[in-house]
C-alpha cells in the first residue's frame, strides 16, 4: 500500500496545486478487504463507480448517514484517519480526475 506520509501538508504550499487522483492516491485507500466488503453494493477498486457513489463514501468515512466506514476490527480495519478523508476530499474537488 502506498505510503501516506506528507499528506498533513496536502493543502499547504506547491502540494495544492498537485490534482489528486484515482489511480495514484484514491484506490490505494481502498484494502482487498474493503473491496470485497462493499462487491454487492458497488467495487471500489472501479474508478467509474467510485466517482458514481463519491457523496455516499464520502459521508460513511465521516460517519454520516450510517456507521463509520471502514469498520472497527475484526470486520474491517477502522475509521481513516483525517489526513485519508481529506485526500477524499480533494480528489472531489479536484474533479474526480482518474
Amino acid at each position: 500500500m502506498r505510503t501516506l506520509m506528507g499528506l498533513e501538508n496536502l493543502f499547504e504550499g506547491e502540494e495544492m496545486t498537485k490534482l489528486t487522483s484515482f489511480e495514484a492516491d484514491i484506490r490505494p485507500l481502498f484494502t482487498d478487504r474493503d473491496i470485497h466488503a462493499m462487491s454487492k453494493a458497488f467495487n471500489l477498486a472501479s474508478y467509474e463507480d467510485v466517482k458514481n457513489h463519491s457523496s455516499a463514501i464520502y459521508d460513511r468515512i465521516r460517519g454520516i448517514g450510517g456507521a463509520v466506514m471502514p469498520p472497527p476490527p475484526p470486520r474491517g480495519e477502522g475509521p481513516w484517519p483525517q489526513s485519508r478523508i481529506e485526500l477524499f476530499a480533494k480528489w472531489i474537488a479536484d474533479g474526480f480526475q482518474p
